[in-house]
């Protein structure tokens, strides 16, 4: 019994990394609609902004069809997460292809920020404020 419970539970994990964080949308076609709906005046330019995206950072991110239904159940459940300000999305303004493109667009966004000792500005300050203490 228990290894039928491993082999169901390996061949389910199998099957939900494959669906994980893959797009049917247009990386080229997303970028724009990023643009186009404003999405860059939460979300920053490369998805670090009031609401960090990067590194699929949001949960929100771990499928296409998750954040489809995201954008879609804003209206319905808000205020479900009183916390969050995302405008509802009806697909009569977001049509799913751009959503799609969007969502491909979004997975491209890597935060790498550069080390302290790249950036001699900030390394100085750093270290007055060490001095300091």
């Amino acid at each position: 019994m228990n290894r039928i419970l491993a082999l169901v539970s390996l061949v389910f994990c199998a099957a939900v990394s494959t669906a994980i964080a893959q797009s049917s949308g247009d990386v080229e076609r997303g970028k724009q609609a990023y643009y186009d709906y404003a999405c860059y005046a939460c979300h920053g330019y490369e998805g670090i902004g009031r609401r960090n995206i990067a590194n699929r950072e949001s949960g929100v991110l771990i499928s296409e069809q998750v954040f489809l239904i995201y954008l879609r159940a804003r209206g319905e459940q808000n205020p479900a997460f009183s916390t969050q300000t995302m405008p509802h999305y009806p697909e009569s303004s977001l049509p799913d292809d751009d959503a799609r493109d969007i969502y491909a667009y979004i997975l491209t966004f890597v935060d790498d920020p550069p080390a302290l000792d790249d950036i001699p500005a900030l390394r100085t300050i750093v270290e007055d404020a060490e001095a300091k203490q």
